[in-house]
């Protein structure tokens, strides 16, 4: 499968980019981190609960490709596909005490994204793996943490680094 990798620095802004690169350091996309609405901004500062960001993946010319939001935060969230315009609900399954996987429907298949005991996430289409994607510097040692993603193609690498940034990699 390639490989595709973007870096996380320690020190994040309101409003960042990621660059997605392919295994020839092209750029490929880019992990974009937005705010929320701003009766949601409010509540995640009052509550200190749930995704404190939005996220969203879009192409090098900044057209978005997959937009993960909530409507409360730490509730209900969605997938907006912007190449359809469909929103899909994210269902959150409990698996042990702490852990949850993440299940989205697009186009009629099952998407699902499960995280092992080394916090790595592994995205699963129809219960096939498609993609990989694990945080390399679990240690922190530096002010930043490269992320590498292990997918079929472009597509399910944006995908699969949305969902995890979102559900593994911050926790949500």
């Amino acid at each position: 499968m390639p490989i595709y990798s973007y870096t996380v620095p320690e020190f994040v802004s309101y409003q960042m980019n990621m660059p997605i690169h392919n295994e020839q350091r092209e750029l490929v996309y880019l992990l974009k981190k937005t705010r929320h609405r701003f009766l949601t901004q409010i509540a995640h500062m009052l509550l200190r609960y749930g995704m404190p960001y939005c996220y969203q993946v879009q192409t090098q010319d900044k057209i978005p490709i997959y937009k993960i939001e909530c409507l409360f935060t730490g509730f209900r969230y969605t997938l907006l596909n912007c190449s359809t315009s469909e929103k899909l609900s994210i269902n959150q399954h409990r698996t042990q005490l702490i852990e949850k996987i993440q299940t989205v429907t697009i186009n009629g298949d099952v998407y699902r994204l499960e995280k092992d005991y080394a916090c790595t996430g592994e995205l699963k289409k129809n219960d096939e793996t498609i993609a990989t994607i694990r945080n390399l510097d679990n240690v922190s040692t530096s002010l930043t943490n490269r992320i590498r993603i292990e997918a079929i193609d472009d597509k399910t690498a944006a995908l699969a680094a949305v969902l995890y940034h979102t559900f593994i990699y911050f926790g949500a």
